[in-house]
């Protein structure tokens, strides 16, 4: 009881002297939602998302009208000359002369006229056109929601990563409180003749070695805390509220989260919508092998200066085949089908990328939840030898150097179980966001079920 009081002592004073205990504690959920705030390849995903929307929303009016307002001065003359025309004999009894047909006008003067075009059938051009840009849209979703998957994990890594330093840092601390403590035994028990110089001074080196480890451990704790922050784009980390963690429940079958991913991953979701903006650019170029049907109407504002054969208003329809192109169409579609082809090709390979991926971390989390499961018996192990060994030195039948190698070996087995709750941590990250779900990660952070580590 005694060692468990100084410990919470020990502990108590580290976090007054860092300063975690002076700013509200930081849970996952808020790192979360900070980062996706924060972070820049975040913000330009979502900005590209914006972009395609917007084109996605220009492309369905290709379906309706364009109107324009013509306006234009004009300079210009027109000449009829149908030569003379012989009037004599028209009417008995009456002589006419000649007439020369012949007629000059200056058509210069101002123009305005509304014309009007609207598609009908324009061989499935636009149809492909808005579909592309609808999947262009599905596209940069899905890569925006996989590059916050990818922030989520590096999150999840910086975050728990914190939190296993500092938990190194006060076992550490711990170990230099004990070591101090058995100095002053020693010097005492040296007095008494119960132990000699040399055993003493040995005690201080293993009390100087701590004083090392600790500093060490201090110093991977402001990196951790230096990498947390800035990914956050904080200045500091003050206190983090959730601590390490290893889920103790059924985590499933290998085939169940490679089944899940397949259906929600969102780069499988990307290239999906990649080979399908391909499939819609192979339509557009066959689309260029039909005929164009439109209706069309123009009206002329300014009457006062048209010309005789221009009309007040026309509508009309009409149809339009290109017989000749200076592009070859054929040609065209062979190089949008080689698109379909590597789009398809980008998806087979991102599903087996996919799958490596969550055996691989579905392996890792096993793996980690039995490492910490086997810490068990070596702490247990360790705490009686410490014992053992403590309460030998005090009768002097224990070195000093059992002594420390009983206590090191007790932090080695705390340590270790801290890394193997970390890398639990991390590999299940890597899971759910390759699944496409670290929503589910976030909601198992605080589950009740789960073994915590302080």
């Amino acid at each position: 009881m005694a060692a468990k009081s100084l410990f919470v002592f020990a502990t108590l004073c580290w976090a007054l002297s860092s300063g975690y205990a002076q700013t509200p504690a930081l849970d996952f959920s808020q790192a979360r939602q900070l980062a996706h705030d924060r972070v820049d390849s975040i913000k330009v995903e979502a900005a590209e998302t914006a972009k395609r929307e917007s084109e996605a929303k220009s492309a369905r009016s290709l379906h309706g009208p364009k109107i324009e307002l013509d306006s234009k001065q004009i300079w210009g003359r027109k000449t009829l000359d149908y030569g003379t025309v012989n009037l004599g004999g028209l009417i008995p009894g009456l002589p006419l002369p000649p007439i020369d047909l012949y007629h000059e006008e200056d058509i210069g003067g101002p123009r305005a006229a509304i014309n009007a075009q609207l598609p009908i059938y324009m061989g499935g051009a636009i149809n492909a056109k808005v579909r592309a840009a609808d999947e262009a849209v599905y596209e940069s979703q899905a890569r925006t929601q996989a590059q916050r998957d990818t922030v989520d994990t590096e999150l999840a890594q910086k975050y728990f990563a914190v939190q296993l330093a500092r938990s190194i840092e006060r076992l550490q601390n711990e170990m230099l409180h004990q070591q101090e403590l058995e100095v002053r035994k020693a010097l005492r028990f040296e007095k008494t003749g119960t132990i000699s110089k040399l055993e003493r001074m040995a005690v201080e080196v293993n009390r100087d070695t701590a004083k090392r480890e600790l500093l060490t451990a201090q110093t991977n704790r402001r990196v951790a805390e230096s990498e947390l922050a800035g990914l956050l784009r904080e200045e500091s980390v003050g206190e983090l509220k959730n601590p390490l963690f290893v889920v103790t429940e059924d985590i499933g079958t290998l085939k169940s989260w490679q089944d899940k991913a397949l259906g929600a991953s969102p780069v499988l979701k990307s290239v999906v919508a990649q080979r399908r903006q391909a499939e819609q650019g192979v339509t557009a170029a066959k689309a260029a092998w039909h005929p164009q049907v439109y209706a069309f109407a123009n009206y002329n504002m300014i009457k006062h200066y048209l010309t005789i054969p221009e009309p007040d208003w026309i509508a009309g329809i009409g149809l339009k085949f290109t017989l000749w192109d200076n592009k070859d169409r054929n040609a065209s579609i062979a190089a949008a089908n080689s698109l379909v082809t590597k789009a398809q090709a980008a998806h087979d390979e991102a599903r087996n990328r996919i799958q490596t991926a969550v055996q691989t971390a579905y392996l890792k989390s096993n793996e980690a939840r039995e490492a910490y499961r086997l810490t068990d018996s070596t702490l247990s192990l360790a705490k009686e030898n410490l014992r053992l060994r403590e309460k030998g030195f005090s009768e002097g039948l224990s070195t000093a150097d059992e002594v420390n190698d009983a206590r090191t070996k007790l932090l080695a087995a705390e340590i270790a179980r801290r890394v193997a709750a970390y890398r639990f941590v991390v590999a299940w990250a890597m899971l759910n966001a390759a699944c496409g779900d670290m929503n589910a990660f976030e909601q198992s952070v605080t589950r009740q079920t789960n073994i915590f580590e302080y």
